[in-house]
């Protein structure tokens, strides 16, 4: 299965980032740092960021994200148009992230939150009537009222700024996702309007 694949390689291209931790240009170039690319340098941190974890949590949280999400999307859609949005998802937020960032020395990104964020939003438009699970909420939450709270506090939270969590790059993956599926479901976004709307009556 293309989820399990898509876990692999993110799990070893992690690795051989932590084992090059110690080294400040093995480190470098497993980061997305927009300034650098603006300047002509470290392009190969724009694909490997995208697969590269900062620690084990971080890795394991979005690989078991990814592992409850992604066979959704596969079986739903097919490999080829999961892949489409994984990758779709990865592609935009490094727009979105680059044009925002492109000035700033500082800032830099990795990880594979945007991708997999696109598999959820993905996953909620073809199955909008299942519920959405968090280690430290012990209450079941929909997934469309998921979707909406998932969007507004990551927009919150990026105007704000500051901290080290690209929250742009999970609004755009999460958009990217959801335009995506729409477009590909063969139901189109008819079901999670019609789970919207049950919610809302």
């Amino acid at each position: 299965m293309l989820t399990y694949l898509l876990i692999g390689i993110n799990v070893l291209v992690s690795l051989i980032g932590f084992s090059r931790m110690n080294s400040v240009a093995g480190d470098s170039m497993f980061f997305f740092s927009p300034c650098e690319v603006s300047a002509g340098r470290n392009y190969q941190g724009m694909l490997l960021s995208h697969f590269a974890h900062a620690d084990g949590t971080h890795l394991l949280f979005n690989m078991l994200t990814l592992y409850s999400f992604g066979p959704v999307v596969e079986l739903g859609l097919g490999a080829r148009s999961m892949l489409l949005i994984y990758a779709s998802a990865g592609i935009f937020s490094t727009l979105f992230v680059y044009y925002l960032h492109r000035a700033d020395p500082r800032y830099r990104a990795l990880g594979a939150s945007d991708s997999v964020t696109g598999i959820i939003f993905a996953a909620i438009v073809l199955l909008p009537g299942m519920s959405v699970y968090f280690f430290f909420v012990p209450v079941p939450i929909p997934a469309p009222l998921f979707a909406v709270g998932y969007i507004v506090l990551s927009t919150y939270l990026m105007r704000r700024g500051g901290g080290h969590i690209s929250h742009e790059a999970h609004v755009a993956g999460a958009i990217s996702g959801l335009l995506l599926a729409g477009l590909l479901a063969p139901g189109g976004f008819g079901p999670l309007l019609r789970r919207i709307q049950n919610l809302l009556t």
